[in-house]
C-alpha cells in the first residue's frame, strides 16, 4: 500500500476534480494499462499479418461461415472453377453412427497447397473447417465435423495451379447438428 502523503494530495485533488476515487492500492490506472495491452496485441498481430506468419484472408474467413449454399461458400473462398481431382482424397467412413461426431481425413498431392475447406452440402452451416496451411507442411489433415443429415462432404484445396476438389458422401444414421 502507498502511504498518502504531501506527494500524492495533488494527484488525489486531480481524481477526486473528475470524479474518480483515488485508489491508494497499487496507483494505477487500470483503464490505461488495458488500451495499452489491447493496442500491443493489435500491433502483434498487424506485424504478424504484414511478414506473411498470419494469412492476411484469415481475417475474412469467420464471415465465410455465416453463408449457405455450396456455391455461394465457393465463390466467398475464391473456388469458384475449382475442379475435381484425384490428387485430392477424402477418407471417412461411409456409414456413421452419430452425426455429431463424423472423422474426416483429407490429402493433398498437389504441389503448393496452401489451403485446406471442408464443406458439407446439407449442414445449417456449409462451412464446417478451413486449413492455412505454412510452406513446408504436409498436405493432410484430420478433423472431426458435424453433420445434419446423409450429405456430401467436399474437399476443396488451394494449390499452385488453382482450386480443386473431391466429394465423398457420407451416410448418417443418427441425428448430428440437428
Amino acid at each position: 500500500m502507498i502511504p498518502v502523503d504531501a506527494a500524492s494530495a495533488p494527484a488525489m485533488a486531480r481524481y477526486a476534480a473528475n470524479g474518480q476515487q483515488f485508489d491508494a492500492g497499487d496507483g494505477m490506472d487500470h483503464s490505461r494499462r488495458l488500451a495499452l495491452k489491447t493496442g500491443g496485441r493489435l500491433g502483434v498481430v498487424a506485424w504478424l499479418a504484414s511478414a506473411g506468419v498470419l494469412p492476411v484472408s484469415a481475417a475474412t474467413i469467420p464471415q465465410v461461415f455465416s453463408i449457405h449454399g455450396v456455391d455461394a461458400v465457393m465463390q466467398a473462398l475464391g473456388a469458384s472453377g475449382a475442379h475435381e481431382s484425384a490428387a485430392v482424397e477424402i477418407a471417412a467412413a461411409e456409414i456413421v453412427e452419430n452425426g455429431a461426431m463424423v472423422s474426416v481425413e483429407v490429402a493433398s498431392r498437389l504441389p503448393g497447397t496452401r489451403q485446406m475447406a471442408l464443406l458439407v452440402d446439407q449442414n445449417p452451416t456449409t462451412l464446417a473447417a478451413v486449413f492455412d496451411l505454412p510452406e513446408g507442411t504436409s498436405p493432410r489433415i484430420q478433423t472431426r465435423i458435424k453433420m445434419a443429415k446423409t450429405s456430401h462432404v467436399i474437399a476443396v484445396v488451394e494449390a499452385e495451379g488453382g482450386f480443386f476438389l473431391a466429394r465423398r458422401e457420407i451416410k448418417i444414421v443418427q441425428g448430428g447438428c440437428g
